[in-house]
């Protein structure tokens, strides 16, 4: 990443300087906040250095922003969010093309058991909006603002999401 830091830094404004800033105040967070999202460390890190190429590159907008730790997360989740849909079309067709016979499923740790459950049960975006709200802790809204959404469609979509979890726990 400093390779790009250092090539687009060349007659970069103090912008620039903040989005550098605000990502390595943040890179932690977000780095886990991917994780946790796709299950997959490798594309994890590519989807931290795209959020960080992204905010570079749009980071005339961090002036007007008023949170910025929710402008670099909702950078973060919408890549994921993308990754996470392409994945699920390439499963799809993949599971067209091969016969449906299912891997051994083998027994993990408590976190990636309800991981499984989430990723199950929920959409890419309300998987998203569960673990930012429930992991990282951010409230309605700033959720709402890193969706787009107003706080009352987050808090609704997630009332929704843990209904839909409870359903499936109590089955």
């Amino acid at each position: 990443m400093i390779g790009l830091v250092e090539t687009q830094r060349r007659g970069a404004g103090p912008a620039a300087f903040d989005v550098e800033q605000l990502f390595a105040l943040h890179e932690p967070r977000l780095g886990a906040f991917l994780a946790q999202l796709v299950r997959d460390r490798d594309l994890a890190e590519d989807l931290l250095q795209e959020t960080f190429a992204s905010a570079y590159r749009d980071r005339d907008q961090l002036a007007s922003v008023e949170r910025a730790e929710a402008w670099l997360f909702a950078i973060a989740r919408n890549r994921a969010v993308d990754a996470l849909r392409r994945r699920t079309r390439l499963r799809r067709t993949i599971a067209r093309l091969a016969s449906r016979s299912e891997p051994s499923v083998t027994v993990e740790p408590a976190v990636v058991e309800v991981m499984d459950v989430l990723e199950r049960v929920l959409t890419p975006d309300d998987r998203a909006l569960v673990v930012l709200r429930y992991v990282h802790g951010f409230d309605a809204s700033a959720i709402a603002e890193m969706t787009g959404r107003s706080p009352a469609a987050v808090r609704k979509r997630l009332e929704r999401a843990r209904g839909r979890l409870a359903a499936e726990v109590t089955r």
